[in-house]
């Protein structure tokens, strides 16, 4: 499908939150597949894969940031929350929509339009290089820290080592090919760790942030190379790849901006409010709201969209797909996000000492806007895969003007909890742009959104009230954490309960024979 098509959607699928919903194993699509492995088996297989690599790789930097914690002064946390900055506006330019066009495009196999790619891929990621090395010591500069004219140019040559990645990754994604992929994925987070952990055991700097970064990108590279299966890019041009790849791209690289806004710009923006210790602090609490959140988001890049493209292009059935597939996707991050917006000062004080408190406060504001991105992360692989990237980009627009109206108004009332609440609040601006954009194309999503939220709702504050009179009786904080654990999980139970019953019923059937 050309991007910028306009297919008939289907009518629209009633889908209330009472209606329990239906296990992922029926997840169709419908006939017409060449190959015996149909794209629904090869999403509930690459779902699972990519969850469980997910996991593991988020348990890794997890335990090498107790790890390091406890070894660097807080101040390295504070800079690396600036530096992050500069390393998520790499991530984020340096592809300039080459995944998702390769994924979405009909010559995603094509090696001349896979050669044009990645021939655009690399340029882009050595210009930003030099572009964000060149800016680094204005930075420095702005924020009062000399270490930054030196640290951000480290962390920024990820730009090349991300401009030479293999179109053998975004293939993979594309005919949901996972296993490998998230292995690699998983070799490279233990090159990170180790690195980190290992220097700075030797010298606890900011610079055992840095270098277990630059390890971790690198090894993903090459393992994308050397690991994975189909053809790889190498430079090379063609005019019609290139027009295709700009028509797709002009509305990613304006979304991908607009993302580094309103995605990067908390620490920014933090950074010239709050101390680096307290930025630290903050660093730490996003960390672990990130944890479900991008979950969510990899399993909706790697297999929500891929499955959408090739649903869209195949037949008229997306709008059932989608309703079937975002369930499992609300239903699991609601219930990872409930426990934190109830018992975030549970989670912190269980992983953290006590210099990391105040980071439970940050977590709860920072998990009730992480619950409106879930959704918007389904709607947005739908309009990219519908070929229609310019919803993404107005939703991240949105988002940037509620944060223009909101944090202000925020700061002025309530100095930098109130900053907080209005940028997890600005959330709902971008949400709203992305409904919209999918109800343009026959999906109707508020009913079942409004249904699962008013279920975070109901959990996180049973969660909340539980948490609170333990804390009042001086419970130990592991048993703070597992009630907060055990109220959320029984609320969700309801949802929960059919995809762990069709779990059970897959492990059967595999190891019962």
């Amino acid at each position: 499908m050309e991007a910028g098509h306009r297919p008939k959607a289907d009518p629209p699928v009633p889908d209330p939150v009472v209606d329990l919903p239906p296990p992922a194993s029926q997840l169709q699509v419908p006939d017409g597949e060449a190959s015996p492995d149909s794209s629904s088996s090869r999403a509930v297989r690459g779902g699972a894969f990519a969850l469980t690599g997910h996991l593991i790789v988020q348990v890794m930097r997890m335990g090498g940031q107790i790890i390091v914690t406890r070894l660097v002064p807080q101040e390295a946390f504070g800079l690396m929350a600036i530096v992050y900055t500069f390393r998520g506006a790499i991530d984020l330019f340096s592809d300039i929509g080459i995944g998702p066009s390769i994924i979405q495009n009909p010559r995603g196999d094509d090696p001349r339009f896979l050669d044009t790619a990645w021939t655009l891929q690399f340029m882009r990621g050595c210009g930003l290089f030099l572009f964000t090395a060149a800016c680094a010591l204005p930075m420095a500069s702005f924020y009062g820290h000399p270490e930054l004219a030196l640290l951000i140019p480290a962390a920024s040559a990820s730009a090349i080592v991300a401009g030479m990645r293999s179109t053998r990754t975004y293939s993979a994604e594309r005919h949901l090919n996972l296993g490998r992929l998230t292995l690699s994925e998983v070799l490279a987070q233990v090159a990170a760790f180790s690195t980190m952990v290992l220097w700075a055991l030797w010298s606890p700097t900011v610079w055992a942030l840095v270098a277990g970064g630059l390890a971790g990108a690198t090894v993903d590279v090459i393992l994308g190379h050397v690991l994975l299966s189909g053809y790889n890019g190498r430079f090379g041009w063609e005019k019609a790849a290139l027009r295709s790849l700009a028509h797709f791209g002009k509305w990613i690289f304006l979304s991908t901006v607009l993302t580094f806004a309103v995605n990067e710009a908390d620490r920014l923006v933090f950074g010239k409010m709050i101390s680096l210790a307290e930025l630290g602090v903050y660093n730490v609490a996003l960390g672990i709201a990130s944890i479900p959140l991008s979950a969510m988001h990899s399993l909706a890049g790697k297999v929500i969209f891929p499955l959408f493209s090739r649903v869209n292009e195949s037949s008229q059935q997306l709008a059932r797909v989608f309703a079937q597939a975002r369930r499992l996707h609300l239903v699991i991050s609601g219930w990872a996000l409930s426990g934190f917006i109830g018992g975030g000062p549970a989670a912190v004080a269980l992983i953290y000492d006590d210099r990391y408190l105040d980071g439970g406060w940050m977590l709860q504001c920072l998990a009730i806007g992480a619950w409106f991105a879930t959704p918007e992360a389904t709607n947005s692989s739908a309009s990219l895969a519908c070929g229609q990237p310019r919803w993404v980009a107005l939703a991240n627009f949105s988002k940037l003007v509620g944060m223009l109206v909101l944090l202000p108004l925020g700061y002025a009332y309530g100095g930098f909890p109130g900053a907080l609440l209005a940028y997890a609040t600005s959330e709902l601006f971008r949400y709203a742009a992305s409904t919209v954009g999918v109800y343009r194309r026959g999906l109707r999503t508020m009913r079942q959104d409004a249904g699962f939220t008013l279920v975070v709702i109901a959990s996180s504050l049973s969660s909340l009230f539980v948490l609170g009179r333990l804390q009042e009786r001086g419970t130990h904080v592991v048993l703070q954490a597992l009630a907060v654990f055990v109220v959320t999980t029984v609320v969700w139970m309801p949802w929960l309960l059919p995809y762990l019953r069709d779990l059970l019923r897959r492990l059967e059937a595999r190891f019962g024979r």
